[in-house]
């Protein structure tokens, strides 16, 4: 993304006036005098409450945009996009959404045992509900197909390089009422499609990633397996976020691996206690981490795959760069055994293989574009290097290689629309 100048116009989500730092009374009338008489002192205290609540409006309502400064597209046609570049203050601390905090145990040995506070299931069941509900009754719920081995290929490559950005609510494809949670803010916070997939990429409504997913509404057997590195960790959690239509952990950014084996737990015990109380409510789960982290060899991966799969599962499974360290960055090394993985996947009708995000392995992921769908249909493969390569804003990652949480719902997006059609 180009740069920006001092004469680009800003957008800034929050940005607080001269006018705001003086009493309103000042700020409209210049004089300081107004509020020295007892007859207008209630007034004034008023007109004061409500501009400090007018401020904690503006500075506190995290649902608009990220805290984002943005330049506005120029063109000669109407503006209908604002390209990202966010605010340099932009840091973990402020959640860009309103969610529901859920907590559990740190150990994922605690994953579907363990209890959790009442009001916080309470406030989860709610919001579930209000999806089921919503569901049912939205005029625009539209019929969502789950498509079967080996899905659908959006492409790989140059093919899928995009721009990201956000899009104002008022010129998406529906009107802003009939959006929910998960699509608002995919507008909001940032989207980055390829010109390739421009008129068929969906965004998903947490009901509609539900019906896909959804065992009972597909009316067939559908168990979606995530497996890998901690780069795969982080895309699981951006899918839980999806379903639950709540980002977990108050949309808390991931900096340590402490903290993402945390929100790992809390998000497979809220995944997993929704199927069991919910039949409708799709198996999601994230198996086999140890084995196909990378740090022990891919045969270990796919021992522990075969030990657990079942017909109807889908594995979405991605490893590498601890591969690529363990063989001591040997690229051809790392791309023996993956492609060894993939030839022991073939003909098992499971397995997508998710690419490594932009960083160090580009060479690794290169080696792979041929071996690989749309090249090789024999291997499903869910390319998103290109897209956190164009994602250079200073909001797309704090450590540097793991992607922002809302990067990681995008990347589930991509997931959707490689496993769900809608008709």
């Amino acid at each position: 993304m180009a740069a920006m100048n001092e004469d680009t116009p800003l957008l800034s989500v929050g940005t607080r006036s001269s006018s705001l730092r003086r009493s309103p009374v000042e700020a409209t009338t210049g004089r300081r005098h107004l509020c020295s008489t007892n007859t207008l002192k209630m007034i004034c205290i008023l007109f004061i409450a409500i501009g400090a609540a007018g401020l904690l409006f503006i500075g506190g309502d995290n649902q608009q945009g990220h805290f984002l400064k943005a330049s506005i597209r120029q063109s000669s046609a109407v503006t209908d996009t604002i390209r990202l570049e966010p605010a340099a203050h932009l840091s973990s601390q402020h959640s860009k959404t309103k969610g529901v905090e859920l907590s559990t145990p740190a150990t994922e040995q605690a994953v579907g045992s363990v209890g959790s506070n009442d009001e916080e299931e309470t406030q989860l069941d709610s919001a579930v509900a209000e999806i089921e509900t919503t569901a049912k009754a939205s005029p625009i719920q539209r019929s969502v197909r789950f498509i079967p081995y080996p899905h659908k290929t959006l492409g790989s490559g140059s093919s899928l390089q995009c721009e990201w950005e956000t899009r104002p609510i008022t010129n998406a494809s529906t009107s802003s009422e009939l959006l929910d949670f998960t699509q608002r803010n995919a507008f909001i916070e940032g989207v980055c499609i390829p010109p390739t997939l421009h008129d068929t990429l969906h965004i998903f409504s947490s009901a509609e990633a539900i019906q896909c997913l959804s065992s009972e509404a597909q009316n067939r057997d559908i168990r979606v397996i995530l497996s890998g590195d901690s780069y795969m960790r982080q895309l699981y959690i951006g899918l839980t976020d999806i379903l639950l239509s709540k980002h977990i952990s108050d949309d808390k950014e991931i900096i340590e691996n402490v903290q993402r084996s945390k929100m790992l737990s809390t998000a497979r015990y809220w995944m997993n206690k929704r199927h069991e109380n919910n039949a409708t409510f799709p198996f999601v789960q994230f198996r086999c981490g140890d084995e196909c982290y990378g740090s022990k060899t891919l045969d270990v991966c796919s021992k522990c795959i075969n030990s657990l799969s079942e017909n109807s599962d889908v594995w979405v499974v991605g490893v590498g760069i601890h591969i690529y360290e363990r063989v001591k960055n040997h690229v051809n090394g790392t791309l023996q055994e993956i492609q060894q993985f993939l030839d022991r996947e073939e003909g098992q009708n499971r397995s997508i293989y998710v690419s490594p995000p932009a960083g160090p392995m580009e060479s690794v992921y290169r080696g792979l574009l041929p071996n690989v769908a749309p090249e090789n249909p024999e291997h499903p493969f869910l390319d998103v290097y290109e897209s956190t390569k164009s994602c250079t804003m200073e909001n797309c990652t704090f450590d540097g290689s793991h992607r922002s949480r809302y990067v990681n719902r995008w990347k589930a997006q991509l997931l959707l629309n490689t496993l769900c059609e809608v008709q």
